[in-house]
């Protein structure tokens, strides 16, 4: 849950352990680690619609621009998160998982987009049968 006080705690606790704890820095490892999830409004407003995170602030640009501004200049320990982060930059680099997301955004993206999309597929391909039906019947003549 986000809420005004969350940025004030945030900072404290990193402070802390930042102070104290330098080698256990769990607290700021949670946190770059959500800040590399978080980067546009646009990461957030996704976030927020899936129930991971609950903003009481109002916007959603108010979230992204905090978790973007809270490990400037803060140090972090190895992270259990950096096996977790490497294999989600390495899912978003894939180019199969690019082209799975734009045809399923742009041509799936509500039921009368995706019947739409068949529908014209099931034309295309009845318009190359016939098309190779009718070539056959005019060479093998």
């Amino acid at each position: 849950m986000v809420t005004h006080w969350t940025e004030v705690l945030m900072r404290n606790v990193m402070a802390l352990e930042q102070c104290h704890y330098p080698k256990e820095t769990h607290v700021c490892n949670y946190i770059a680690f959500l800040d590399f999830l978080i980067n546009t409004e646009k990461d957030a407003d996704l976030l927020v619609d899936k129930g991971i995170i609950v903003n009481c602030l109002g916007e959603n640009k108010a979230i992204a621009r905090m978790f973007n501004n809270f490990c400037l200049q803060t140090s972090t320990s190895p992270s259990c998160y950096s096996d977790l982060a490497e294999r989600l930059k390495a899912h978003y680099r894939s180019p199969y998982h690019h082209a799975k997301a734009t045809l399923r955004s742009v041509y799936f993206g509500d039921p009368w987009k995706g019947t739409g999309t068949v529908v014209g597929i099931i034309i295309l391909l009845l318009a190359l049968a016939n098309t190779v039906h009718s070539l056959l019947r005019f060479y093998l003549k």
